[in-house]
């Protein structure tokens, strides 16, 4: 497939995974192998299939693990690292952005899933926003009540069918959207300015999708690698 403009990937990996202690004492969570190969393996051969050329890895915690897997693993990849030791996620982005003059691409280290490319982007230039985001349908597998303020309850559902969506860490900016995210503190902040200002879209992804936060989670990825990245 062909891009009418050079797009850039920020993949963040500077979180230290304390849920999946004691994993992470020695290795961040992108190098977690699932199957034979990292996290952070999968993501960037997903993304290399929609011939995305430039990386950023955002990276943190255990940074020199990471560019050592680069140098082994891509020896031959355009990409930079980008080590903001230990901050918010919007100020990764903030350092990232002084390398990106265009549009990019943004998804976390710890997701792996088999969201189509090209079909967001062509999704994001027909909506013509500054910003869309990825969402996940998911099911909410717990009773429900309604309380009363003073503690009673007025309705109790068991285990209705309640679907929700999630995000799911792919986000696509815009360079309108550059600006925005310089003078916003806070990631949640600056999706709600995005909102309020009818300048986010979102993209429903209703493939595969696993998110690595847990130890089940992480279980539930290894069993399951094979209907990813196939």
């Amino acid at each position: 497939m062909k891009y009418q403009k050079n797009i850039n990937a920020i993949i963040l990996c500077g979180g230290k995974g304390l849920r999946l202690r004691p994993i992470t004492k020695d290795i961040p969570k992108p190098l977690i192998k699932i199957g034979e190969k990292p996290i952070l393996f999968y993501i960037i051969k997903h993304l290399l299939k929609y011939k995305i050329k430039n990386f950023i890895i955002a990276t943190g915690y255990k940074s020199k693990k990471i560019e050592d897997f680069m140098i082994n693993s891509f020896p031959l990849l355009n990409y930079r690292i980008v080590n903001s030791g230990n901050v918010a996620i919007l100020d990764r982005i903030k350092d990232c952005l002084q390398y990106i003059k265009g549009d990019f691409i943004l998804n976390y280290g710890d997701t792996l899933s088999n969201i189509n490319i090209e079909k967001l982007i062509k999704f994001h230039n027909k909506k013509s926003s500054h910003v869309t985001i990825t969402s996940f349908p998911i099911t909410i597998p717990f009773g429900v009540m309604q309380l009363h303020p003073n503690g009673i309850v007025k309705d109790f559902q068991e285990k209705p069918t309640l679907q929700e969506v999630m995000n799911i860490g792919y986000y696509y900016f815009t360079t309108a959207s550059h600006d925005k995210i310089k003078k916003s503190n806070d990631l949640v902040k600056l999706i709600k300015s995005l909102i309020k200002s009818n300048q986010l879209k979102c993209y429903q992804h209703k493939g595969l999708h696993i998110t690595i936060n847990t130890i089940s989670e992480l279980e539930y990825a290894q069993k399951n690698i094979r209907s990813i990245i196939k």
